[in-house]
């Protein structure tokens, strides 16, 4: 189920991520005034969108198998990093639009220390959103080395528990050989018993059998 919600999300995102790319690359830069800044907020908000829609997919990739949580957890980086760009290429865009309102309003007297300020805090944040991504990144890992730890010990538990209950069995198993050991022997000696006492009365009957013959030839 969890592979599925996962596809379901890569889906959409997917729609996303070619509707803003197409919106920065092919349609803002042909737009001005109040259509650039409308068509500017309508890719902000499908961007918040797509990124709403990663998270999902990463929360699928937490509870997903381990045999699959890699894959699943690669694809959430490398849409990270798609994204990532697509938040740059739009702040970028942004501070163009921004540039040529304020030199629309101001003519001759723009600032441009004003517009270097509004580009080192852009940067700023651009820094401090990659941060994040590489702090969110780290704790992703961190999580899911915790998770694959846990699996491995429950893993080595299970198999603690199935080498004693096999040491168990072979124990039993010892003891039933031992058992079977000492019947076989008891056994024997009960045989060999048998054959002394049997070859004991042969050779009486046989000294019997001798004393009569001899006690008939005498009488002759």
């Amino acid at each position: 189920m969890s592979s599925e919600m996962f596809e379901g999300y890569e889906m959409d995102l997917q729609a996303h991520i070619a509707s803003v790319s197409k919106k920065l690359n092919a349609q803002i830069p042909n737009y001005t005034g109040e259509q650039r800044k409308a068509a500017i907020r309508a890719t902000e908000k499908e961007l918040e969108q797509a990124e709403q829609l990663l998270r999902e997919m990463d929360g699928e990739a937490r509870i997903a198998p381990a045999a699959f949580r890699s894959k699943l957890y690669a694809k959430v980086t490398a849409y990270q990093d798609d994204l990532g760009k697509l938040r740059r290429d739009l702040k970028a865009t942004m501070s163009g639009s921004f540039q040529a309102d304020r030199q629309a309003l101001m003519g001759d007297d723009y600032d441009s220390r004003s517009f270097d300020q509004r580009s080192r805090l852009l940067d700023g944040s651009e820094r401090l959103n990659r941060t994040s991504d590489r702090l969110a990144n780290t704790r992703r890992i961190a999580q899911e080395s915790e998770n694959i730890g846990v699996e491995v010990l429950a893993e080595l538990d299970e198999q603690g528990n199935t080498i004693r209950r096999t040491g168990q069995k072979l124990h039993g198993t010892d003891a039933n050989l031992g058992r079977s050991h000492n019947i076989l022997n008891s056994m024997a000696r009960r045989i060999v018993t048998s054959k002394i006492i049997m070859m004991s009365i042969i050779f009486l009957l046989i000294g019997i059998l001798g004393i009569v013959v001899y006690m008939k030839l005498k009488k002759k």
